[in-house]
């Protein structure tokens, strides 16, 4: 009787209420009706009924969004009907866009300046990513800041490996990063992304951030088009998913 009563009243009651707890008042996103975000006063899209609307061009470098649309590269992804084509803030609800690095502290004039347009393929299991990094993301030398490079990284080659794993959730294990080559201010970079390695709960994504494609003279000449450009940082990430992630599939947390 006194072994039940020692485990009833550390184990078993605790647990219970840990766990009823957590079910009670979890909740898979911060309420939109309460928070404050760059969607607010003046700056509203012209969709008011979904929670994952995108931002609104007004709060973005349109000029730099014209000159990506007209881009070869964005113009061959756009064509691709294999290709899902979104931006970023589609996939994050409205209430959670503050507290998301990119999307919160990150975003805004002189900072990441467009809503990142991504193209994913499904089947190929890659993405392109294209980021325009403002002027105050950069240190004094006038380059961009390699943490702000690490954190687009991480991100980006996550999102690329997320669907790949049993229940779409996990957590970096290990980014390898090798930074080849600084990058301007106010620049347009092109994150490329592909899982290489897959077993089970962990997945394997290299991953490159490079300058838009530019022709040489050859090229030129010849009327090619440039796959790649230059190459300023080569990553590599081991993705995980713990086994316990398959709990949180019961409930609505992500």
């Amino acid at each position: 009787m006194t072994i039940f009563r020692v485990f009833n009243r550390f184990f078993l009651l605790p647990t219970a209420g840990i766990t009823f707890g957590f079910i009670t008042f979890a909740k898979a996103w911060p309420d939109d009706s309460t928070a404050l975000t760059l969607k607010d006063s003046a700056l509203q899209t012209a969709k008011h009924n979904s929670r994952y609307e995108p931002l609104s061009p007004i709060i973005q470098r349109q000029d730099i969004l014209d000159k990506i649309s007209k881009l070869p590269l964005y113009e061959k992804l756009k064509k691709n009907p294999h290709l899902d084509h979104t931006v970023q803030s589609e996939n994050i609800p409205t209430g959670h866009r503050p507290y998301h690095v990119g999307q919160g502290q990150l975003f805004g004039p002189k900072k990441l300046e467009i809503d990142p347009v991504i193209f994913r393929d499904e089947i190929n299991k890659s993405l392109v990513v294209f980021y325009h990094l403002g002027s105050d993301l950069s240190n004094e030398n006038n380059k961009i800041h390699k943490g702000i490079l690490s954190l687009l990284l991480d991100e980006g080659l996550c999102y690329c490996g997320f669907p790949c794993l049993p229940n779409k959730r996990g957590v970096t294990a290990q980014l390898t990063l090798d930074f080849k080559k600084d990058i301007p201010s106010d620049t347009t970079v092109v994150l490329r992304a592909k899982v290489n390695q897959l077993k089970g709960r962990k997945c394997i994504i290299n991953g490159t951030l490079e300058a838009i494609p530019r022709k040489n003279l050859f090229q030129y000449i010849c009327g090619m088009e440039p796959k790649h450009g230059d190459i300023y940082v080569t990553a590599k990430c081991i993705l995980v998913e713990p086994k316990w992630f398959k709990y949180f599939s019961w409930l609505p947390m992500f």
